[in-house]
């Protein structure tokens, strides 16, 4: 057993550990006072006697029944009971050692009784209708923090190291600011970047905005966090400015700035930095603007391994936001945003294939530099003038000059042959993309009890221009293909519109029994025109290349007529049936000299589902047609040594799907358990047939191919110990899987290629009175590739990933940060780094009143080694890359705090 193996069975006996540990317990059932039935959604907390901080709470369920357990003994504690429209219940507790206590009837009083008001207490937890609320107050942190320090203290809350939250295992989709938008739906601006001890409670709700007569389940929707202000907030301006150089030439620089004054808001903001992903800290100033740097996720970016697409980046960006409410009934928000980025690839790839009694390898080196500009408006606006009805618009415009260099070679060979060839490539382009997209929702409830009308309309409208300069200088050391220049000039212009409007009418027959009826009509439209000419020899791109040129064109239409019923069997248990009638029909212009072709597809698609309180289960159809350029008639040179030609006899691939979810929290407990299973089976799947000889030229086209099919697994099992303000741990361990199987077609060989890929993820989160903060995750993946009906070799892939991140407050006005991450591919192939040890560490120093000022020292990847390394397996074939990634460097940044009450 390897020493890896060992680490995560200790991990999860750990897991389990602190999943078994219990104390005393507390048990009762909350009636209403006069009618003595029970009362269901009541807060049932219990909190500490001294100070009301929070160390329990749970909701009662339908018949009012609560259980809290894990209460600590011998400790003064007080019981709070509170529902809205009742009068609050206090009960001083003490528990004994393991005492099991059942307080029996707890009787709710309604408010127009006189109720005792104790001055100094703080209810720390209230269920107010659908609405979580805590109250802050009950939550200490440390000074200086922000919200998403806040955020880490309370019950059912997860904050993640990229930002992202959970919150009882479900994901946080938006945080607003008193009911607006901040930043669009960016929620680390605002968890990152606003002080914790502006926020008087934290509201959690389900997302449903677009969904206003619940028809989805709890499962199916986010949760929105929504901060309410310090009232002193509402007429403030505060925010961040901070500036920093290192080594190497590194630097960062940038702030926000916000504005509130009762119901409008006003923030500004802007940064820049040269420093790619290397951001270690989970309140480091690195991440100020919450915007996400080229993409990347927690552990596979360009920092730590994996696919990410490397790179080293310097970015520049800025933006506003503005929210204002005209009363309670009209909100808009209007957003920009300027991002300004030139990112440097430095990359090798090598791919090792099997052919008829050969091993075809070709070693690739490219550098490039992407640059790239993006203006991004967007608004918001929403109307509700009475209870009835509703209005939603948004819209946003996105504008991005792109520019592109690359240089690269590729050299391959056989096991026979030393030297088959050598390829030199040199690229450049510039483009424009315009996209402007909006929607439209109106909503009306109707006369008849649960009837309601919703219209949508929809449009989004891609358009970009490309100039493209593409070098190919073959050098052949073989008598199959001669050596050749192809040095040609490309310009295309895409253009896809989309459109549509659709009305869902909803109508109860009955209390069991109701209607769904959904109209959906949408058109789409896509034109790719493709010019390429060679290069003279005066050294002019004049001589124009018919059939390596194109112009596309298809108007696709589709109309869908579905009506589903809805069967309530029993509460909390419904069953969905529904039939899709669709009719597509789309017209296929290649050109003027190819004819025309019109497709059109009738399709009557059944759905069913079942939703539970805890589950659903579900079963739908798609189809999908191919791709206009896949249908091209022509044969295309993409390079010397490789043609593809289209199939204009491609028809639209089919899909069935059927997945399964269960979810389930307990708040006295707090544990979730997640659970979600599906499968696609494809029919008609469009694959791609390739011939591939010995010397490397590869000849291509599509084809419908049956037997497709895709199936996954996700299990998730959590746990918060949050009930001691001295410790709190958060336990999470996550198990996925993947299985695919697609059919392929190589020199004549109709084969199939199966995938298995498992992971299994363990994280642990300790957090000691906001002293000290502690994450680690160990994820150990293994995947496997497999072939049958053809004599390939299997492909295994081991990949063990670790990361340690801890935070340390101490002593007074210094924190401390530390993060280590390891990696580790033992298949890498020879002249690729297989491991990789990150070691980050920060000093910070507090500075003036309120901390405001700060400086901070970070000396990141001490040990010189970060790596970006990748192994996969494809259509026989290895794999392997690395690419350049940012190495050590120090950097020194100084920030201050602005803060200003009128």
């Amino acid at each position: 057993m390897t020493r890896s193996t060992y680490l995560t069975i200790i991990m999860m006996l750990f897991s389990v550990m602190l999943f078994a540990q219990s104390k005393s317990t507390l048990k009762g059932t909350v009636l209403d006072s006069v009618s003595k039935s029970p009362v269901e959604f009541v807060t049932v907390a219990i909190v500490n006697a001294k100070d009301t901080s929070l160390i329990s709470y749970t909701i009662t369920n339908k018949n009012g029944v609560f259980s809290l357990t894990g209460l600590p003994a011998n400790k003064e504690t007080k019981l709070i009971v509170s529902s809205m429209g009742y009068g609050t219940f206090r009960k001083l507790l003490v528990f004994k050692p393991n005492e099991s206590k059942d307080l029996g009837a707890v009787y709710l009083t309604n408010k127009f009784l006189n109720e005792v008001v104790v001055k100094g207490e703080r209810t720390p937890v209230v269920q107010k209708k659908d609405t979580l609320e805590f109250n802050t107050e009950a939550f200490k942190t440390r000074p200086n923090a922000v919200v998403e320090d806040l955020l880490k203290l309370l019950p059912g809350v997860q904050v993640n190291v990229d930002g992202s939250i959970l919150i009882n295992g479900k994901a946080a989709n938006k945080v607003l600011i008193d009911g607006k938008r901040f930043f669009g739906n960016n929620i680390t601006v605002a968890t990152k970047n606003l002080d914790a001890d502006m926020v008087s409670a934290v509201q959690v709700y389900d997302d449903r905005e677009d969904d206003p007569d619940h028809k989805l389940t709890e499962m199916e929707v986010g949760k929105i966090i929504n901060l309410k202000m310090k009232n002193k907030i509402k007429k403030s301006t505060i925010g961040r400015v901070y500036a920093g150089g290192g080594t190497r030439g590194r630097y960062e620089g940038g702030g926000i700035l916000s504005t509130f004054r009762d119901t409008l808001q006003v923030s500004v903001l802007g940064t820049t930095n040269n420093l790619t992903h290397t951001g270690f800290s989970t309140s480091d100033l690195n991440s100020l603007g919450g915007f996400n740097r080229s993409g990347g996720g927690v552990v596979n970016d360009g920092t730590f391994g994996g696919n990410g697409d490397g790179g080293i980046e310097k970015m520049w960006s800025g933006g506003f936001n503005v929210n204002n409410n005209y009363g309670k009934k009209l909100k808009i928000n209007l957003m920009y945003f300027y991002y300004n980025y030139v990112k440097d690839y430095d990359k090798k790839l090598l791919t090792e294939q099997n052919l008829d009694q050969t091993l075809l390898t070709s070693f690739n080196k490219n550098v490039s530099q992407l640059r790239q500009q993006r203006h991004e408006v967007s608004t918001f606006i929403e109307w509700a003038p009475d209870t009835v009805q509703k209005y939603r618009f948004d819209a946003k415009i996105d504008i991005s000059p792109t520019g592109f260099n690359a240089n690269g070679t590729t050299n391959t060979f056989n096991s026979q042959t030393p030297k088959l060839s050598d390829l030199l490539t040199v690229q450049s382009s510039n483009s424009l993309a315009n996209e402007f997209s909006d929607n439209f929702m109106y909503y009306r409830k109707l006369r008849r009890t649960g009837s309601s009308l919703t219209f949508r309309q929809n449009l989004y409208i891609n358009r970009s221009n490309t100039d493209a300069y593409d070098l190919n200088n073959l050098t052949s050391y073989t008598g199959a293909i001669g050596s050749s220049v192809l040095d040609r000039y490309n310009n295309s212009k895409y253009r896809y519109y989309v459109g549509g409007v659709e009305l869902t009418y909803t109508t109860p027959f009955n209390k069991k029994i109701t209607n769904d009826l959904f109209l959906n009509s949408r058109f789409y439209a896509t034109e790719n025109k493709l010019a390429t000419y060679n290069r003279d020899p005066a050294g002019n791109y004049d001589v124009f290349l018919d059939n390596q040129s194109s112009d596309l064109q298809r108007p696709h239409y589709i109309q869908n007529i579905k009506n589903t019923v809805n069967y309530n069997i029993k509460p909390g248990l419904t069953l969905k049936f529904g039939l899709d009638l669709e009719i597509q029909q789309f017209t296929n212009n290649f050109n003027s000299v190819i004819p025309s072709t019109i497709n059109s597809y009738t399709y009557l698609f059944p759905s069913l589902r079942l939703n539970a309180n805890k589950f659903f289960l579900n079963y739908s159809e798609t189809a999908n047609p191919p791709n206009i350029s896949q249908m091209q008639p022509i044969t295309r040179q993409i390079s010397q040594l490789e043609t593809l030609t289209g199939n204009p006899n491609l028809v639209p691939g089919l899909q069935r799907n059927l997945s399964f979810n269960y979810y389930n929290y307990n708040s006295d407990k707090q544990t979730y358990t997640g659970l979600n299973a599906g499968a696609t089976v494809k029919t008609n799947n469009i694959v791609q047939v390739s011939t591939k000889d010995a010397n490397g030229f590869v000849t291509s086209t599509y084809a419908n191919k049956d037997g497709g099919w895709n199936a996954y697994f996700g299990l998730n099992r959590g746990k918060q110990f949050k009930k001691s303000k001295t410790w709190q741990v958060g336990l999470n361990t996550g198990l996925y899987a993947n299985f695919n199987q697609g059919s392929f077609f190589l020199n004549g060989d109709a084969g199939t290629q199966y995938g298995y890929y498992l992971t299994i993820v363990q994280n642990v989160v300790i957090n000691y009175q906001s002293i000290v903060n502690l994450s680690i995750v160990y994820a150990p993946t293994q995947s496997i590739t497999e072939y049958r009906g053809v004599n390939y070799p299997s492909v295994h892939t081991l990949m063990h990933r670790a990361r340690a991140i801890a935070t340390v407050n101490w002593p007074k006005n210094f924190i401390f940060d530390a993060q280590y991450q390891y990696n580790y591919n033992p298949q890498i192939a020879p002249g690729f780094p297989r491991s990789s040890n990150v070691l980050n560490l920060a000093l910070t120093r507090n500075m003036f009143k309120q901390n405001r000022g700060q400086v901070k020292l970070s000396v990141y990847d001490i040990f010189d080694q970060n790596t970006n390394t990748y192994r996969y397996a494809l259509t026989n074939s290895i794999i392997t890359g690395e690419q350049q990634i940012l190495k050590r460097y120090l950097l020194l940044t100084y920030s201050y705090k602005i803060n200003s009450h009128k």
